[in-house]
């Protein structure tokens, strides 16, 4: 199970999705509405639930290996901004999540396990190029490899050499983009 969601707090914030109610009755449940209203920061605090069941989502579409159909409305987020951490339901799956706030983006994560996973300021930077980087701080050849994705867009990087398939998130919003890889005894 891997899944990851960054945003990009610039450009989340300019959206101002805290005062769009159409939006907010759409995704999110009534308690997480009301937790929403109720926080020091309202935008912050819907931006990080969203991203938090981004990074569910896709954990669970990797899981059963269903094709692209996002119902943000009916995944349950619980938040603990303390542990800066949660928990999101999707049906009877239970996925905990993992938040990372900074100044410029949220990013979140789900995973059981081990995670390896960094951050990249676009810039210039194509996501094969920051892909490259980030394998690069793995060891891991770029050349050796490939990004795969199967039927439903699921990512995964492949041996060129061998069959061995590694799973990978990536994930990107305005000037970021973010993977994460798990840690796998082979």
């Amino acid at each position: 199970m891997i899944g990851n969601d960054i945003i990009d707090l610039k450009v989340a914030r300019a959206e101002r999705k805290s005062e769009n109610l159409r939006f907010i009755d759409k995704v999110f449940t009534d308690d997480e509405k009301t937790a929403i209203c109720n926080a020091l920061d309202p935008e912050l605090h819907l931006w990080v639930l969203w991203s938090m069941k981004e990074a569910a989502y896709k954990a669970h579409q990797r899981i059963y290996n269903i094709p692209r159909k996002l119902n943000p409305g009916s995944y349950e987020c619980s938040y603990s901004c303390q542990a800066n951490s949660g928990i999101v339901k999707i049906g009877s799956n239970e996925y905990p999540i993992k938040i990372m706030i900074k100044s410029q983006y949220i990013h979140s994560t789900t995973y059981s396990g081990e995670l390896i996973q960094n951050t990249y300021i676009n810039g210039k930077s194509s996501t094969n190029e920051l892909l490259s980087k980030f394998l690069t701080t793995l060891s891991i050849d770029k050349d050796e490899v490939e990004l795969y994705k199967d039927p439903n867009a699921i990512p995964s990087i492949c041996n060129k050499n061998s069959s061995k398939i590694l799973p990978i998130t990536v994930s990107h919003h305005g000037n970021f983009t973010a993977f994460a890889i798990p840690l796998i005894n082979s």
